[in-house]
């Protein structure tokens, strides 16, 4: 079999090109802190953003190099992101709360687009809007009678897209029509990381990579992290550590998911090709529990094609193999393109498919993207912030909700298949 990978392939992240991952300037750490930030993506560097400027002396503290994880492996897409659908909602949470918990979604995106402006970050912001696909006539229909029923107080611009009309908005024959959202957008993910880490920096946070948190002891009135490169002092700690929580925060660790979300980016494509396969240069995205989602490049030269492709350990050339043949199931035109990076990150799932923040054992955190960590962890990263600061603005439609652990079968599957570990996953979900 001919390989799938370009001469010049590179086993790493596309957006690493224009925003390399490297090591900070090592220094001394303060014995003692105000706020110490365990994770430096995007939630911790808004949080750290919120307590640094709000005069708290703040340490990021990093167990690889900063943006290491999801933050700069994600696939750039930015949309209003709340998973589950009203009716769900509502039958779990009841009307007004439901209500509530979607308006955060639409606030998320609307801090995502403010942050950006305000603080003038340089990361290819473009707001293109999204496409997202549906697999059959029965699936439009459900859709648009959905959308047309949403509540006044949550409602969001869209319009349909029969299947006579999709061409307009992707070159391909797989899908039955779909929806445009046009407040959706994308951004570049390592640049806006990189931005946001500057930012913090120059509020006067201390941000310490390569220097994991060993251990955490609760003490009086403060804790004491256990680094490697010495002992801290903290009066409030923020976990920020979403899909890469480990067993050391075991009541965290059992409520999140890690599922690997993989990546590819093609070679460079003519400029023809390039305007077919996405006319609007939009975002897509489709309806399915574990789908697809691509886009084009900052740069409008590659397509960058993702999905969650397996739940059992792979690496990001085993997976993209899978992830080739979605690509080419979607655009057919692409078989003879060869993949010129390839990559895998975390994301996290909850139970609830919603993402959860508060207080537990005295740990602030943030944490339960469910893939659409770019606007809701950069909001309930900026909303923690808040809540150590002691500001009721840090209050959420979000506070209080139980937030249940996964079952141990799906958790740690031991032998499960991954077949039947996605049907679990799928029955605990609702789905």
């Amino acid at each position: 079999m001919a390989t799938i990978f370009a001469n010049d392939f590179q086993d790493m992240p596309y957006w690493w090109e224009a925003a390399p991952r490297q090591p900070l300037t090592h220094s001394d750490l303060p014995r003692t802190v105000d706020v110490a930030v365990i994770g430096s993506g995007y939630t911790g560097l808004n949080a750290a953003l919120q307590t640094a400027r709000g005069g708290r002396s703040t340490l990021v503290l990093e167990k690889d190099l900063t943006g290491y994880g999801c933050s700069s492996r994600n696939g750039g897409q930015a949309g209003t992101s709340y998973k589950p659908k009203f009716d769900r909602l509502a039958k779990r949470f009841g009307e007004q709360t439901a209500l509530l918990m979607v308006q955060e979604g639409h606030r998320a995106l609307a801090y995502l687009k403010h942050l950006i402006a305000e603080e003038q970050l340089d990361c290819d912001w473009n707001p293109c809007g999204r496409f997202i696909g549906v697999h059959s006539k029965g699936a439009f229909d459900k859709m648009a009678r959905e959308y047309a029923k949403t509540p006044q107080e949550i409602a969001f611009e869209y319009h349909m897209v029969p299947k006579s009309e999709q061409s307009s908005e992707i070159g391909s024959d797989l899908f039955k029509g779909g929806c445009v959202l046009p407040a959706h957008g994308s951004i570049h993910p390592g640049k806006y990381h990189l931005e946001l880490l500057n930012r913090v920096i120059d509020a006067g946070a201390m941000v310490a990579d390569l220097c994991p948190v060993k251990s955490i002891e609760r003490r009086s009135d403060s804790f004491r992290l256990q680094t490697d490169r010495g002992t801290v002092d903290a009066t409030d700690v923020v976990l920020a550590t979403n899909g890469y929580t480990d067993q050391q925060f075991a009541w965290h660790d059992q409520r999140i998911l890690p599922i690997g979300s993989f990546q590819i980016a093609t070679e460079v494509l003519s400029e023809d090709l390039i305007a077919a396969l996405i006319p609007k240069t939009r975002v897509i995205s489709d309806t399915r529990l574990i789908g697809n989602y691509f886009r084009l490049s900052p740069d409008y030269k590659r397509l960058l094609f993702g999905g969650r492709v397996t739940f059992t350990e792979a690496s990001s050339t085993s997976g993209s193999e899978t992830l080739y043949k979605q690509m080419v199931t979607v655009y057919p035109q692409l078989a003879d393109i060869k993949v010129a990076y390839a990559w895998v990150g975390y994301v996290a799932y909850t139970t609830d498919i919603s993402p959860h923040l508060g207080v537990q054992d005295n740990l602030y955190y943030a944490m339960g993207y469910c893939g659409s960590g770019i606007t809701l962890s950069s909001y309930f990263g900026m909303k923690v912030g808040q809540k150590v600061l002691g500001s009721s603005e840090g209050n959420t439609a979000l506070d209080g909700l139980p937030f249940k652990p996964w079952p141990k079968i799906i958790k740690f599957p031991g032998v499960l298949s991954s077949v039947t570990r996605l049907a679990r996953v799928a029955e605990s979900m609702g789905f």
